[in-house]
């Protein structure tokens, strides 16, 4: 670890410890227990023998998270990239999940009430009226299945229930035009029957401005629904169905282009850029899911659930990919998938001894990914990407004042008017690829704890899938195209399809010598499905990314439970270890195979309550990710050496809640919280540049509140210091040579009220 980082982070993790260890005040509190599901039963997080982190939605509300890739800045291991909700990016211990291809399976999948969202353009789900949030970190494929070959993010929404009727609501406004609501009310309809209405809306300017458009780049709009019923016919069966809604419109993604300045600005990502077709940038995005959830419990040892899910999206997003002033790299995404799954599980307990379920599923996906492009010829043939096209050079498409080449005018008229060229190009010329993916797959699954003394317990599982694979391609450019066949040939619809069995597993061995602590070591063995990858010159499959995972760690309750540590490390082995490439002058990913791959690391996550009025927390993680100098032949690899791509070796974070009684049923509250993260590459290529150097954010959030809960006024600070950062690297400008850089968030602050009965 190298200096900067110990100096930083350790002081924030002693902290913690020392306050925790100071003799607390009468009546001091326990720290929050948390009940999960993590292995398909109901177990305090601190008993289940998996690296896992879980939120409350109260924790996550303290700390103002309703996005996800605030929520990765909490947990040690996780790094969620969000450069819209069309295209984020899901990285648990290195490996990175964020293809857009319908051809690709995920590695780290997102579950909303069990049911997975397969496709990354369809994972970024608005965080509102939430039970918890778990985190599951390893291979997965026992527990969740095919899409958690690394972990898993499981969102548990909040449920009806048939107590009492609830209300709450808040909303907030703060710079940049920050707008939000939610709102959630719980009916009990009788003793048998309860209702949960919820709903948020979210808005906010945003922080780039756009000179060639009145709408600044980077604002949000979200608006989100959500339905949900508890049926309880008798005292046997339960049935619970969710429905969630919705719409997000986001203006353009900041692509900035660091080799062109737009006129009279600079190059900075930081600072406005110049983007064609303005206001008509950004995401247009719809989700739709309804899950239906059926619990049986035949007696007292067996449980019989079934989960029914569909769910499906439509996103659509304008972005201009070169980052400058010039019509050269005008592109859209239009990706659109639905699915549609069923599982069945028996849970069962025999005696004291055995405990575990078996299950088998279903899971049908189909999906699409459009890819249009628009370009201006003239200009194109200035640039000429990568030398592909036989002209001389004419030379930058850009000036140093910020205008167009003045060659562009002349290259659409014929050659007697001036034209350098023998033929006069046209101003526009479009073309567009597309992929297809169809996926079926059938599993079985069962996993078992014996329990051979009441201190030491062993858990073995297994899960068998089939899968049927179908994918195809298409490619096709304007007939009055005269440059771009040269780069993207028209290509009829081809296809291709497979069939796979697999079978993945793990082994945990667990020693739990008192109720306050758990040591516990796994082997496991986790899955990417081969992908049948159709492209413009390929038809192939790619062999499964398989990875090996061993894994020891510790979660402890000291202090009269008021402190809570929680440690793990880990050993990933990678063989066909899958690695997203940019195709040369294309819009396209391809996948291939990096050949062998290792990481390694650990992890620590501490909370405590140091007073009555005090709780601490604080997390760090450490990773050493890379692919290996030779493959297993002894050939050296194209990438050997190479970190993997958004995978800080370093990330920390840690944070504070007081809660002071000032008054009667009044109290004043503070909570800082500050996360940091170390050195990031944006590609596998670990390209110079095209990276993110350490650094820190600071949250500030305060106020007033009454005692009994009943309303809440917060003051809040983002990025409190104003950092400047950069959230991705390359893209697909990156392809044609013209990387372009996203800015992140500035400071943002505001007021937020809120109220429940």
């Amino acid at each position: 670890m190298s200096r900067p980082v110990v100096s930083r982070v350790l002081p924030f993790l002693g902290a913690a410890l020392v306050a925790a260890a100071v003799p607390a005040a009468a009546g001091a509190q326990e720290i929050e227990e948390i009940i999960v599901t993590a292995q398909k039963r109901a177990q305090s997080a601190q008993d289940v023998p998996i690296a896992l982190t879980a939120y409350s939605g109260e924790f996550l509300d303290r700390l103002g998270i309703d996005q996800l890739d605030k929520l990765s800045d909490y947990v040690p291991g996780l790094q969620i990239q969000l450069q819209s909700p069309n295209n984020p990016g899901f990285v648990i211990r290195g490996i990175t999940s964020d293809s857009g291809s319908s051809q690709q399976e995920a590695r780290v999948s997102v579950f909303v009430d069990g049911v997975p969202a397969s496709r990354a353009r369809g994972a970024v789900v608005e965080m509102f009226d939430l039970e918890r949030v778990e985190v599951l970190k390893g291979p997965q494929g026992t527990l969740f299945g095919r899409g958690a070959q690394i972990g898993a993010v499981s969102i548990i929404t909040a449920k009806p229930t048939l107590d009492e009727v609830e209300v709450k609501a808040e909303g907030s406004v703060g710079n940049y035009g920050q707008r939000r609501l939610e709102a959630a009310v719980n009916l009990p309809v009788n003793d048998r029957v309860a209702v949960r209405l919820a709903g948020t809306t979210r808005d906010r300017d945003g922080y780039i401005d756009n000179i060639a458009g009145s709408k600044a780049l980077m604002g949000v709009g979200v608006q989100a629904a959500r339905g949900s019923f508890l049926l309880v016919p008798n005292d046997d069966l339960t049935i619970t169905g969710v429905v969630n809604y919705q719409e997000d419109d986001y203006t353009g993604t900041a692509f900035k282009n660091k080799r062109f300045a737009p006129a009279g600005g600079s190059t900075s990502p930081f600072t406005a850029a110049q983007l064609n077709r303005g206001d008509e940038l950004g995401t247009d995005r719809s989700l739709f899911n309804a899950t239906l959830t059926a619990e049986y419990e035949l007696n007292d040892s067996l449980m019989l659930t079934s989960i029914t899910g569909y769910r499906e999206f439509n996103a659509l997003e304008e972005f201009d990919a070169d980052g400058t002033q010039a019509y050269l790299l005008e592109f859209a995404e239009d990706a659109q998938g639905k699915q549609w799954s069923q599982e069945f599980r028996l849970n069962y307990e025999i005696g004291d001894k055995l405990e575990g379920f078996a299950g088998v599923s279903y899971f049908y996906e189909d999906g699409f990914q459009r890819v249009p492009l628009r370009t201006d010829e003239r200009q194109l043939a200035i640039f000429n990407p990568g030398g592909a096209l036989p002209f001389p050079n004419l030379g930058p498409i850009i000036t140093p004042a910020g205008t167009l080449n003045p060659l562009v005018a002349l290259l659409g008229l014929p050659r007697s008017a001036g034209n350098p060229l023998p033929f006069p190009l046209p101003a526009l010329a479009t073309g567009e690829f597309t992929n297809f993916g169809t996926n079926k797959a059938y599993e079985a699954f069962a996993d078992a704890t014996y329990h051979v003394t009441e201190e030491f317990s062993l858990t073995g599982g297994i899960r068998f899938t089939h899968e049927e694979q179908e994918s195809a391609f298409q490619q096709s450019v304007s007939p009055t195209a005269i440059l771009l066949p040269a780069l993207f040939p028209n290509v009829p619809r081809r296809e291709l399809s497979e069939d796979f069995d697999s079978v993945v597993g793990r082994l945990v061995a667990s020693y739990q010598p008192t109720p306050d602590s758990l040591f516990y070591a796994s082997v496991s063995r986790g899955r990417r499905p081969a992908v049948v990858q159709v492209d413009a010159t390929n038809r192939e499959v790619l062999k499964n990314e398989i990875v090996w995972s061993y894994e020891a760690g510790s979660k402890l309750s000291l202090l009269d439970d008021r402190l809570t540590a929680e440690a793990s490390a880990f050993w990933y082995d990678y063989s066909n270890f899958q690695t997203s490439v940019r195709v040369p002058n294309s819009a396209l990913v391809r996948v291939d195979d990096a050949g062998e791959a290792r990481s390694y690391g650990f992890e620590v996550a501490l909370n405590a309550q140091a007073t009555e009025w005090l709780t601490l927390f604080a997390t760090y993680g450490y990773i050493n990710a890379r692919i290996d100098d030779e493959d297993s032949n002894g050939q050296q690899q194209e990438l050997g050496g190479n970190t993997f791509r958004l995978t800080p070796k370093h990330a920390a974070s840690v944070g504070a809640n007081a809660v002071y009684a000032v008054a009667d049923n009044l109290e004043v509250f503070f909570t800082p919280s500050f996360t940091f993260k170390s050195r990031v590459y944006f590609e596998d290529a670990n390209t110079p540049g095209i990276e993110q150097g350490a650094y820190g954010l600071l949250n500030l959030r305060g106020g007033v509140q009454s005692a009994d809960g009943v309303w809440t006024l917060t003051a809040f600070v983002e990025n409190a210091l104003d950092r400047e950062y950069i959230i991705d690297a390359g893209n697909t400008g990156g392809s044609f040579g013209l990387p372009t850089f996203i800015a992140g968030t500035p400071r943002f602050y505001g007021v937020e009220v809120s109220a429940r009965f």
